[in-house]
């Protein structure tokens, strides 16, 4: 047997209204208890639960209260008794404890018991018949019938007065007179006990429990204990049905919070849904705006696409020209450089032929030397020798217009050799930008068809939202309708929620009448 310590004499007690209550399984494991169980044994919900029952026994307690509870519960039999609980701290409590087996589909799943305060009484007979169980004495009180005891003394005088031979007729005439009266009296009266035992022969009844609960003879504490475990049977339906009706009651208020938050909620949800079907509508109009853009801009690229083929075409026809340019400026250019060697030539000649008129002058001025010499014989000499002479400045002078001539051409001839190679490096360059700009214009092509495909593919997308919007807006109109069916519904159980709580309201006062 479990022995929780320490201990106290400090006694711990509680109200008359109120009822301890606690659900075990078939182990004795605590599975449910109530606040007020939990109050006065001092443990928290987590320290009881999963928890044997015997976690508050009291030391003072007698093994064999348990066996006989036990011995009942394992026939499917309900037991009352007194129970010195201990609490947490070691301080104790009594309690009037009626233990049940719980039922389900007529199978025994577990125990209850529901503990009420006991009467001081009971609870002094309860500590004199426990201490002495504890001390392995009976503290089973014998009591003698009435009846009996009245007969046992009428036999006394009988025998007292037989022996004594004080005996007349009518002494012995009254006596069995009475003895007969009371042999009918107890037969009646044990009639009338068995008769009232077997209404009463599913309550509980044993020698211990007639001892605390009782002060009455044997059989008639027997019938008491009966009685009064009918009362305890009465009272544990009774508090189970108003601790049901107590949490019907609170459902149905937590029902009715809830309800009244859910239809408030819906209203919001219903506001919403209307304004997202709005803001649904106006967003399939702007995706059916979008689409006729992207169709537009799609149209647009296809035009740009055209136009870009059309300018790769005119790069390639410019290519071409810029080509035959440079041809052309190459040929200038071995052309004026042909003019400049033959100018070259030239006027290597115009320097020889000015040579020539010096040394014809030099000639013609010895000849006119020689001729003065000669006198008359040399004066027709000495004329040819001055035409010559004057013929040779003519040519030096010719010579030197020439060579001024040839100067100027061969410059001019340099500086256009100089055009020509600057043309030349002008038209690569310029057919180098050319290749480039008809590289961007393909790669200007390209894009534009990758803009084309991607419109398309925008548009077709679009579409597609375009229908998706539109079924998101149909489902959200059947979500407003739905919600306006679900706030009717809401208010339906709101206003069930009331009746309930109403009806439930209604069942704990009955049952607090019906206890009363």
């Amino acid at each position: 047997m479990r022995n929780n310590q320490p201990i106290t004499a400090n006694r711990k007690t509680f109200s008359s209204d109120v009822k301890l209550i606690s659900v075990t399984d078939l182990q004795g494991n605590i599975s449910e208890c109530n606040n007020e169980f939990i109050e006065i044994s001092g443990f928290s919900r987590e320290e009881l639960i999963g928890q044997p029952h015997n976690i508050v026994r009291h030391p003072d307690m007698p093994e064999v209260a348990f066996k006989t509870m036990w011995a009942q519960l394992k026939q499917g039999k309900p037991w009352m008794g007194l129970v010195k609980n201990r609490c947490k701290n070691g301080d104790f409590y009594w309690v009037d404890a009626y233990v049940t087996p719980v039922t389900e589909h007529g199978k025994v799943v577990g125990y209850e018991s529901v503990r009420s305060v006991p009467s001081e009484s009971a609870i002094k007979r309860a500590e004199l018949i426990y201490g002495q169980e504890k001390q392995n004495k009976s503290g089973l009180n014998f009591r003698i019938d009435t009846y009996y005891a009245a007969l046992a003394v009428i036999l006394l005088l009988c025998v007292a007065a037989f022996i004594s031979g004080y005996q007349t007729a009518a002494f012995t005439s009254s006596i069995f007179a009475t003895i007969l009266t009371i042999v009918l009296k107890s037969k009646q009266k044990n009639y009338y006990f068995k008769a009232l035992s077997n209404e009463l022969s599913s309550s509980f009844s044993d020698d211990i429990s007639k001892s605390v609960y009782s002060t009455y003879p044997s059989d008639i504490a027997d019938l008491h204990v009966r009685i009064l475990s009918e009362r305890a049977h009465l009272d544990t339906v009774v508090t189970r049905i108003a601790d049901a009706a107590k949490q019907v009651s609170n459902g149905a208020s937590s029902s009715l919070v809830m309800s009244q938050s859910a239809s408030a909620q819906l209203e919001q949800q219903q506001l919403q849904t209307e304004q997202v079907a709005t803001a649904m509508n106006e967003m399939s109009m702007t995706i059916n705006d979008v689409s006729s853009h992207v169709q537009a801009t799609a149209e647009q690229a296809g035009q740009s696409h055209d136009l870009a083929t059309q300018s790769a075409n005119y790069s390639e026809q410019t290519k071409r020209a810029i080509e035959s340019l440079t041809n052309t400026v190459l040929n200038i250019k071995q052309s004026v450089e042909g003019v400049s060697k033959q100018t070259s030539r030239i006027a290597d000649a115009a320097l020889f032929i000015e040579q020539i008129a010096e040394q014809t002058n030099l000639l013609a001025l010895n000849a006119a030397i020689e001729a003065a010499r000669a006198g008359d014989q040399g004066r027709g000499f000495a004329v040819v020798a001055d035409e010559v002479r004057s013929l040779a400045k003519r040519t030096q002078q010719s010579t030197q217009e020439i060579q001024g001539i040839i100067n100027e051409l061969s410059q001019s001839t340099e500086h256009a050799v100089i055009v020509a190679e600057q043309g030349e490096q002008e038209s690569q360059q310029g057919m180098a930008h050319l290749l480039q700009s008809s590289d961007m214009l393909v790669q200007i092509n390209e894009s534009i068809d990758k803009i084309n495909d991607m419109s398309l593919q925008i548009a077709a997308a679009i579409e597609e939202q375009a229908n998706v919007s539109e079924d998101i807006n149909q489902q959200v109109v059947n979500i407003a309708s739905l919600a306006g069916d679900s706030l009717h519904s809401a208010t339906s159980v709101e206003q069930a929620s009331q009746t309930l709580t109403q009806v439930s309201q209604d069942m704990v006062e009955l049952v607090v009448r019906f206890k009363r």
